[in-house]
């Protein structure tokens, strides 16, 4: 498992190559660009818990499962509908599901305290594509 998140912290830390969209697209279309590599890596969080709700026996239970693809759908509906403002909600989103503290942004001093939707086991299998997800939305614009 220390290999595979180290691979994917390693893919997360060269993401950032290929971040900027092309400069031959209208400010629409790059916002647009931007909203496709979030929805595509939300797409990589979702298949990774169907993954492991295939396995036999199942990693993560498949009313958990639902979860996720509740949340997936939700936040690519959030994208679509508010293209300039949907980060906050993903963000939120993310933190709802997990209580990841990178994707917790506090309008109070203190934290609250918070208990995932999905319970710990699955949300420690998520965690690295959680994490990939968390820096795709950090540097869009």
């Amino acid at each position: 498992m220390r290999k595979l998140y180290a691979l994917l912290l390693l893919l997360a830390l060269s993401v950032p190559a290929c971040t900027k969209a092309p400069p031959t697209l209208t400010p629409e279309a790059q916002i647009a660009w931007h909203a496709t590599r979030v929805v595509k890596i939300l797409d990589v969080v979702r298949d990774a818990a169907i993954a492991a709700n295939e396995l036999t026996p199942p990693v993560i239970l498949t009313k958990d499962t639902r979860t996720v693809v509740l949340w997936h759908k939700t936040s690519v509906q959030v994208i679509a509908a508010t293209p300039n403002g949907w980060k906050p909600a993903v963000k939120a989103g993310i933190y709802v599901l997990t209580c990841d503290p990178l994707a917790y942004a506090p309008p109070a001093p203190e934290p609250l305290v918070c208990s995932p939707t999905i319970p710990p086991a699955a949300v420690q299998r998520l965690t690295p594509y959680i994490h990939i997800a968390l820096v795709v939305i950090a540097e869009v614009l």
